[in-house]
C-alpha cells in the first residue's frame, strides 16, 4: 500500500502543475477563439470529457432496462413491443456513439495541450543554466534525455489520463450496476444445496467482487514482473537507438578506421540486450493473455450459471429479459471491479514511464542544487582583464585539477597555454564560461564583458549557413556583406551564394570537412565580436599554414579582444604574445600562473 500510494504522489507531482498553469493559452476552433488562463483551459477540456463518461454511464443504465424489455417481448413474441424497442434502442445508441466520439477528439485536444506545456516545462529547465551538459557530467545514469522528453511524456500524458477517466467512468458505473444487481438479487432469491442464498442481501453483488477479486489477484500475480521489464526496455531500445546514432555522426571517423564490425558488435550487443528483455515481456505477456482471456470468457457465462437454477426452476417466474438483464448488469459490475485486470498492461507501462520522467527530474534538481552551491563563481570586476588568483578549478568528485595563482588575461592581448593532455585546461576554459562549478574560488570577469570558447569540434546546429555563422544570435543580426566579407577572409568564398541553401537538408555538419568546419567557427567568432575568445584547439584540424592565417585574421579583425589559446602544435607559439605553461605542484593540481613575454621572432 505504501509503495501504491507513493505512486500516486509521484504522479500526482507530475501532473498537478499543468491544471495549476496560470499562463495565457488560446483555445482555437475553426472561426472561435478565445484567451484563458491554461489551466481553466485543461480543467474545461476534463471537465467536458468527466461529463460525457457521466451521460455514457446514464445512457448504459437505460441499455440495461432495455435488456429486461426487449428480451421479454421476444421471449412473449410481443411483435409490436419489439419494434418500440428497437426504435428506443436507436435512441439511446446515437447520443452514446456521439458522446464517444466526441470524448475521443476532446481527449485528444487536451492530450497535445498538456503535452506542449509540460514538454516546454521540461526542455527549458533541461536547457536552463546548461543542466543539460552538468547532467552528463553529475548524473551519468540519466540515460537519454532527448528519449524522456520525446516520448515518456507522450506515454506519460496518455496513460495518466486513459487510466484517470476509466477510474472514474468504473466508480460510476459501479455504483448504477450495483443498485441494478442488488434489486435483482432480492427479487428473485433461490437455494443452492438447502442454502437459501436471500439470507445474503445483493448476493450477485458479492459474486461480482468475489470474481473480480479472484481474477485480479492471479493477474497480479502473472504480470507483477512486467512494470520492471517495461522500464528496463525502455531502457535497452534507447541504447540501441542511440549506438546507430552515434555511428551517424561520426560516420567519417569509422568508415577510415574500418571500424565497421566493431560497431556491428556494438550494435549487435545492444539489439541483444533488447531482445533478450522483449522476449521475457512475451512469455510474461502469453501468461498474463491466458489468466485475461480465461477470466475475461467465463465472466460472460458465469452470471448465467449463476442464475440458471433460478431461471430453470419448476414454477419460476423469472423472464428472460431479466436474465440477459442480470447476465449484462454482472459483466458490467464484475467488469469495473476488475480494472486492474483490464489495465495491467497500461499500469505496467504508466509506472515504467513515470519512474523515468521522476528520476529525470529527480536528477535535474540534483544539478540545479549542485549548481548552487559554492564553488567557482564568475565575479564582475572592474578593468579589462580576466583576472584569478588562488581559484580552484576541480573535478565533479570534489578532487582538486587546477589552481589558477596570478592569471590575467588582459584585452588586446594574445596568450598561449600550453601543458599535458589531461591537465585541466579545458576545464579551466569551461569554468571562465559558466559552465563548470565544481571547485571553488572567484574568477574576475570584466563587468559585460562577452566571454566566447571555440572548442576542437565546431558546433553547428540544424539549419542554413548563414544560421550556423550567426548562432546563437538569429540569422538577421548580419546583413549579407558582412557574411560574405567575414566567409571570403576565412577561406570559405565558394560558400558566399549558398548561406541558406536547403537543397540538402539541414544537417550542415554532414557536408563539411572538419577544418571547414572550424572555418565557420572562426567566421562566427569574428562576426560576434567578442571581448575574450577562448580556442581550444580550434584550429587543430587546418594545417599550418591555414592556421597562421586565421590567427592573424583574427588578430586584425579582433584588435581590442584577448585570445587566449590551447594547443600543442610548437607553430602556435609565435602566434601569441605571451605564454603560459601549466606546471605541476608535487602532491598537489597542476598551477596556471602569470602569463610571461613571447620573444619575437
Amino acid at each position: 500500500m505504501k509503495a501504491l500510494l507513493a505512486t500516486l504522489a509521484l504522479a500526482w507531482r507530475l501532473a498537478i502543475p499543468y491544471f495549476k498553469e496560470r499562463q495565457q493559452g488560446e483555445l482555437a476552433f475553426r472561426w472561435f477563439k478565445i484567451r484563458l488562463q491554461e489551466r481553466w483551459i485543461g480543467l474545461g477540456f476534463l471537465g467536458l470529457i468527466l461529463s460525457l463518461n457521466v451521460a455514457q454511464v446514464y445512457l448504459n443504465v437505460q441499455f440495461n432496462s432495455w435488456y429486461n424489455r426487449f428480451y421479454t417481448a421476444m421471449q412473449d413474441r410481443n411483435g409490436p413491443t419489439f419494434w418500440t424497442e428497437l426504435v428506443f434502442w436507436c435512441v439511446i445508441v446515437a447520443p452514446l456513439i456521439t458522446s464517444l466520439v466526441v470524448e475521443v477528439y476532446l481527449t485528444n485536444w487536451l492530450r497535445i495541450r498538456w503535452r506542449d506545456w509540460m514538454t516546454e516545462h521540461f526542455v527549458n529547465r533541461w536547457m536552463s543554466n546548461a543542466n543539460y551538459y552538468r547532467l552528463s557530467q553529475l548524473a551519468a545514469g540519466t540515460d537519454n534525455p532527448d528519449q524522456r522528453i520525446a516520448e515518456d511524456i507522450r506515454d506519460f500524458i496518455l496513460s495518466t489520463l486513459t487510466i484517470f477517466v476509466q477510474i472514474f467512468n468504473t466508480v460510476l458505473t459501479l455504483y448504477a450496476f450495483t443498485m441494478v444487481l442488488w434489486t435483482i438479487s432480492a427479487e428473485f432469491p433461490y437455494s443452492i444445496g438447502g442454502f437459501d442464498l436471500s439470507t445474503i442481501p445483493g448476493y450477485l453483488v458479492w459474486a461480482a467482487v468475489i470474481y473480480s477479486i479472484i481474477g485480479t489477484y492471479f493477474t497480479h500475480l502473472t504480470g507483477r514482473k512486467l512494470i520492471v521489464l517495461r522500464f528496463r526496455q525502455q531502457h535497452v531500445e534507447a541504447d540501441f537507438r542511440f549506438a546507430m546514432m552515434r555511428l551517424r555522426e561520426n560516420a567519417e571517423e569509422v568508415a577510415l578506421l574500418k571500424g565497421e564490425e566493431p560497431e556491428k558488435r556494438v550494435f549487435r550487443g545492444a539489439f541483444e540486450q533488447l531482445k533478450a528483455n522483449f522476449y521475457e515481456i512475451m512469455d510474461v505477456t502469453r501468461n498474463l493473455n491466458i489468466v485475461t482471456g480465461l477470466y475475461g470468457n467465463f465472466s460472460v457465462i458465469f452470471p448465467l450459471i449463476m442464475l440458471a437454477p433460478a431461471y430453470f426452476l419448476a414454477g419460476s417466474t423469472m423472464q428472460l429479459g431479466v436474465l440477459m438483464q442480470t447476465a449484462q448488469a454482472f459483466g458490467k459490475v464484475q467488469d469495473n471491479f476488475s480494472i486492474f485486470v483490464s489495465l495491467y498492461d497500461t499500469i505496467a507501462n504508466w509506472k515504467a514511464v513515470l519512474d523515468r520522467l521522476t528520476t529525470f527530474e529527480r536528477a535535474m534538481s540534483i544539478v540545479e542544487a549542485d549548481a548552487a552551491r559554492p564553488g567557482v563563481v564568475l565575479k564582475p570586476v572592474n578593468g579589462d582583464a580576466i583576472t584569478a588568483d588562488g581559484a580552484i578549478v576541480a573535478l565533479p568528485d570534489g578532487r582538486p585539477l587546477v589552481r589558477l595563482d596570478g592569471v590575467a588575461f588582459q584585452k588586446g592581448k594574445s596568450v598561449l597555454i600550453s601543458g599535458p593532455s589531461g591537465a585541466g585546461k579545458t576545464s579551466v576554459f569551461r569554468a571562465l564560461s559558466g559552465i563548470w562549478p565544481f571547485g571553488a574560488g572567484e574568477l574576475g570577469i570584466p563587468e559585460d564583458a562577452r566571454v566566447m570558447v571555440l572548442p576542437q569540434t565546431a558546433y553547428l546546429p540544424l539549419g542554413t549557413l548563414r544560421q550556423a555563422l550567426a548562432y546563437p544570435q538569429p540569422a538577421e543580426v548580419h546583413d549579407d556583406a558582412e557574411v560574405r566579407d567575414v566567409l571570403s577572409a576565412v577561406g570559405l568564398g565558394a560558400f558566399a551564394d549558398r548561406l541558406d541553401d536547403l537543397s540538402e537538408g539541414p544537417n550542415l555538419a554532414s557536408r563539411l570537412s572538419g577544418g571547414e568546419q572550424q572555418r565557420v567557427a572562426i567566421a562566427r567568432a569574428i562576426l560576434a565580436e567578442p571581448d575574450f575568445l577562448l580556442l581550444d584547439e580550434a584550429t587543430a584540424s587546418l594545417d599550418e599554414t591555414s592556421e597562421a592565417t586565421l590567427y592573424r585574421l583574427l588578430r586584425e579583425r579582433l584588435p581590442t579582444a584577448a585570445i587566449v589559446s590551447i594547443g600543442h602544435r610548437s607553430s602556435l607559439k609565435p602566434l601569441h604574445d605571451e605564454l603560459v605553461a601549466l606546471r605541476k605542484q608535487d602532491g598537489g593540481p597542476f598551477v596556471l600562473g602569470a602569463a610571461t613575454a613571447i620573444a619575437a621572432t
